[in-house]
């Protein structure tokens, strides 16, 4: 059974991603999430990419609210609240595996392909410097590589929000399409049986 625990110890334990789930008695909740943030971390430093650190960002924010919106519940609701892991559903199914296999595989499958080009692009680029010294490298790559380095990652996210307004358009008009396909099949029922 979890209880109400001290409010100004949650709010210092919420600043480290994980550790106010944690600290309330969601140890799986709060593990997925220390985690993932650490991963994070470590991808978006290893990648030199530094528009990969908006991952990390959204799980500590993600983190601190959910930890203090915890907090805030009476001892009831904190108690019918389940301590699931953060990519788990409550159903016991992996979302993020769902996420991979699903509608969204695509548009991952792209960014990744994109994200992994500019991370080689930057490798070679430094072993060109390292081989044939800065003042040649500046001369002949200096613009493609800070293209690649600068531009490419808000290509990819103007894309995607592209996409993302593209699918949202189409999936609202599909909607309404389907809608008014079954009101005229609806009417046409109706129709007949009026007839009859």
């Amino acid at each position: 059974m979890r209880r109400k625990k001290n409010r100004f110890l949650l709010f210092c334990c919420s600043l480290m991603p994980g550790a106010g789930e944690m600290y309330l008695g969601f140890m799986k909740m709060g593990s997925s999430i220390m985690a993932s943030f650490a991963l994070g971390m470590m991808f978006a430093g290893f990648s030199g990419l530094g528009i990969l650190s908006v991952i990390p960002m959204v799980l500590w924010f993600y983190s601190f609210f959910n930890a203090n919106n915890l907090g805030s519940m009476n001892n009831e609701e904190l108690n019918n609240i389940e301590d699931n892991y953060l990519f788990i559903d409550e159903d016991g199914t992996n979302s993020l595996k769902e996420l991979m296999a699903g509608k969204y595989r695509k548009v991952i499958a792209i960014v990744l392909i994109l994200v992994g080009t500019s991370m080689l692009w930057s490798v070679l680029c430094d072993a060109l410097i390292d081989i044939f010294g800065r003042g040649w490298f500046d001369k002949y790559f200096y613009h493609i590589s800070r293209m690649f380095r600068n531009n490419v990652p808000r290509i990819i996210i103007g894309l995607l929000i592209i996409w993302s307004g593209v699918k949202m358009i189409l999936g609202k008009k599909a909607e309404i399409d389907k809608l008014e396909e079954k009101e005229e099949t609806y009417a046409s029922i109706e129709s007949e049986k009026k007839d009859e």
